[in-house]
């Protein structure tokens, strides 16, 4: 729900088309008169695990290309130094302020590193709409000892399964989807050919012949690619 109380807009859990974050999500956003508050959830996956932001993080609105930087932030340490996280799955609430983004902005990124995994990059995010959890579960009963109950079991597996094959071919399709939509948003194209190109200069500069740089990208891409057959 999008609440607006004077000049102060604020969404709790709002809707993210994808994430290179799986351990952490965006509980809530405030665009104040003063900043744009974005406050984060990262959950521990593992005993001490640790959390830190770069300063470099930005927002983009579907309203430009406009990079809304990064002003100060909360409970959360920046790079290079690292907030442990004691325990796995205790999490960790911290919040960021930007630059104040336009009253009417629908959808914002909020890019840490274009497109690089594990970091705090999520993409096409709701200022009007929120996440709705949905929690699927499918309870499989251990089958009784007789012949026939087996064989009503073995057919409701085969039913389930038979339901999760054009589900996981929905679900890729979906992030396929995502992945076009993210790269043709503004000024997408254009962080990933400066990081492509802040790679190449890199590996010149270490020894490697331009031929060389050029092949190192293409085969061993700092970005994940697309995996277009769907496999």
């Amino acid at each position: 729900m999008l609440t607006i109380k004077t000049s102060a807009q604020s969404i709790e859990n709002p809707s993210v088309e994808n994430s290179d974050s799986p351990s952490c999500r965006i509980v809530k956003i405030e665009n104040t008169p003063n900043f744009t508050i974005v406050s984060f959830e990262e959950t521990a996956a593992n005993n001490n695990a640790w959390a830190r932001l770069s300063k470099n993080i930005f927002v983009q609105t579907n309203v430009s290309d406009k990079h809304y930087h990064y002003v100060k932030s909360e409970n959360v340490a920046i790079a290079p130094e690292k907030t442990t996280i004691a325990n796995a799955g205790d999490k960790l609430l911290f919040k960021v302020y930007f630059e104040r983004i336009p009253p009417t902005s629908r959808t914002i990124d909020v890019i840490e590193k274009a497109g690089a995994k594990y970091f705090f990059n999520f993409y096409n995010v709701s200022l009007t709409q929120s996440q709705k959890e949905v929690i699927t579960d499918i309870a499989l009963t251990p089958p009784p000892s007789s012949v026939t109950s087996n064989i009503n079991f073995n057919n409701e597996m085969a039913g389930v399964m038979g339901s999760v094959g054009p589900m996981l071919t929905t679900m890729t399709t979906a992030m396929m989807d995502a992945q076009v939509k993210y790269y043709k948003q503004p000024g997408i194209i254009t962080e990933i050919a400066k990081l492509n190109k802040q790679y190449f200069d890199a590996l010149v500069n270490q020894g490697f012949t331009q031929d060389q740089a050029l092949k190192i990208i293409t085969t061993e891409s700092l970005l994940p690619k697309a995996n277009m057959s769907g496999k």
